[in-house]
């Protein structure tokens, strides 16, 4: 069976969320099928999402290991492409909200300039698009408030261009289509990620093949901010961290090519972010409750 367009689901332990998307979007036009990957969730999640989507056009799997983002995503993105041969896949965390004429627009842009591989929206809050790192970029990543200030910057730029389609460096991972020739030519996500860094690998994979990152300016989604991994690091920027150290450790190592002086420089600067993280998660407790 051949389709245009396929969506990709990655749960877990969040099947609620992973339910009110999945029912939103199985009944768009532009999407031929919607596949629901569970990255092997203890709590449930894969036989409570089986038995609401058994009569429907949505497939629910479950990975054979929970090897993160990556290869969850990877699971459900060759499953797509083994039984239904889409043109495009559109990757989505749970805790998004896109409108269908998002999708058809998505589509639209990607069929009209085949040099990008990858496209996404702008999300609505936030900053989902920054620039492709260097070694000197991978460190200033590291830093909350210097990618944040980033990262807002590069949106206003967009915002201001006019244009409708923009190149970008990296679009976040919570929301993206990825053509599937591109996707199979470029062996998918990198699978020695866990969490984090996924994106980065996936642009620098598609510039190696000459294939661009790109933007709808006007469009938007919305992304209520990793509402799996807050559950799973209680809203925790300290202890989410680690995973930041190594995926960005993959990263430099086998993307940048860094040298043992250069991956001692970056593990520096790693301690001093994570001491950045343990008092913004102080603040934050205080904030929060109300002292």
């Amino acid at each position: 069976m051949d389709c245009a367009s396929v969506m990709v689901i990655l749960n877990y332990n969040d099947r609620k969320t992973t339910g009110k998307l999945t029912r939103t979007v199985m009944d768009y036009e532009c999407l031929d099928r919607v596949v629901v990957v569970d990255n092997c969730s203890p709590d449930g999640s894969y036989e409570d999402l089986l038995n609401d989507f058994k009569k429907s056009e949505v497939d629910v799997i479950r990975a054979t290991i929970n090897g993160g983002y990556a290869s969850g995503n990877n699971f459900g993105i060759r499953y797509a492409i083994d039984h239904y041969h889409p043109k495009y896949i559109f990757v989505a965390n749970p805790d998004i909200a896109v409108k269908e004429s998002v999708l058809k627009e998505l589509i639209c842009a990607m069929n009209e300039d085949p040099s990008f591989g990858v496209m996404a929206p702008l999300v609505d809050r936030g900053y989902n698009v920054w620039r492709l790192p260097g070694f000197i970029g991978m460190i200033e990543s590291l830093f909350l408030i210097w990618f944040n200030l980033d990262k807002r910057h590069i949106r206003k730029k967009l915002e201001a261009s006019g244009e409708k389609v923009a190149e970008a460096g990296v679009v976040e991972g919570s929301f993206f289509c990825i053509r599937a020739e591109d996707y199979l030519a470029i062996d998918g996500l990198d699978e020695r990620t866990f969490l984090y860094a996924e994106e980065i690998i996936l642009a620098r994979r598609l510039l190696k093949i000459g294939k661009k990152v790109g933007v709808l300016t006007k469009e938007r989604y919305e992304h209520l901010h990793s509402a799996s991994i807050k559950k799973e690091y209680a809203a925790s920027k300290r202890r989410a961290f680690p995973n930041f150290y190594r995926s960005f450790y993959v990263y430099n190592k086998y993307y940048l090519n860094t040298d043992p002086i250069q991956n001692g420089i970056f593990y520096i600067f790693y301690l001093l972010a994570y001491f950045e993280r343990f008092i913004y998660d102080i603040v934050n407790k205080m904030f929060r409750s109300g002292k």
